[in-house]
């Protein structure tokens, strides 16, 4: 794919350079537009269309969605054609709703094109140091190092048992909070601690427990390690002094902290899972 084909070549370090997510570069935005077009220009197997764009490409509904998507009225018949206006609407929109409009354009790419987006999405982001990477579920996701990405994937694997349903929903409300744009970092370290609670309660059989009285049951039968339970009882008596209904301070964690709250309760999770 020619989109950043030789700056591609050199590979951005995702747990030291991902950093940027308050921000949609204005090289970013105009790049993501020539993408938009280019890939249109893919040879399908009936042909290109006149002027080269792949059959079913519609330049005059593209500007409308584009324009429209950002909150802007489109032109019957834009100033400087229809690349040029959206290039200009796209330069004026604030910066989350330029992420809005990767998502959004999903719908309209055609199946066969969909993994030329995602890749050429993906690249775009990494060569601007953007947190996020495009999905093929059509969302932006943050970027994790892979051992952290595997833990996510093997604590949603788990949950899909029936008897998980309520931490699975409170996992995904964790996971949503955490790929926001800007990150919910509270309500990220309070889902997450809601679901490690949640698994607690199933596999212990104590439904009308809180995740201290599961504790306090596993330190009496010595089920696991006295050192595994003093881990989280600190990992609960943080969550209920700094994110849980019961808070004594206001919010303050930094973002090193969140990920350290979310990857502490995925272990936890997993942990208890397998018990």
């Amino acid at each position: 794919m020619p989109i950043r084909d030789f700056t591609s070549q050199y590979p951005i370090n995702p747990s030291a350079s991902r950093m940027v997510d308050n921000d949609a570069p204005y090289g970013l935005r105009q790049e993501f537009i020539d993408l938009v077009y280019q890939i249109h220009k893919t040879p399908a197997a009936g042909g290109l269309l006149q002027g080269g764009y792949y059959p079913g490409f519609d330049e005059d509904n593209l500007h409308k969605v584009i324009t429209q998507s950002l909150g802007f009225e489109a032109a019957a018949q834009p100033y400087g054609g229809y690349r040029y206006a959206v290039g200009r609407d796209i330069r004026k929109a604030e910066w989350p709703r330029v992420y809005d409009l990767i998502c959004r354009l999903w719908d309209e790419i055609p199946l066969e094109l969909r993994g030329a987006y995602e890749a050429g999405v993906n690249r775009i982001l990494a060569a601007h140091s953007i947190a996020w990477d495009f999905g093929s579920d059509g969302r932006l996701h943050r970027v994790s190092p892979a051992t952290v990405q595997q833990q996510i994937t093997a604590v949603f694997t788990e949950l899909s048992d029936v008897r998980f349903a309520a931490a699975l929903h409170s996992f995904q409300d964790a996971m949503n909070a955490y790929d926001d744009r800007p990150q919910r970092e509270r309500d990220t370290c309070k889902n997450i601690m809601d679901a490690l609670e949640a698994v607690a309660k199933e596999v212990c059989g104590m439904p009308t427990a809180t995740f201290g009285n599961v504790l306090a049951e596993l330190r009496k039968s010595q089920a696991i390690a006295a050192e595994t339970i003093s881990v989280l009882q600190k990992l609960y008596d943080m969550a209920n002094n700094h994110f849980r209904h019961g808070m004594t301070t206001p919010f303050v964690l930094k973002k090193a902290e969140v990920d350290f709250v979310l990857v502490t309760c995925l272990a936890g999770i997993l942990l208890f899972i397998r018990l």
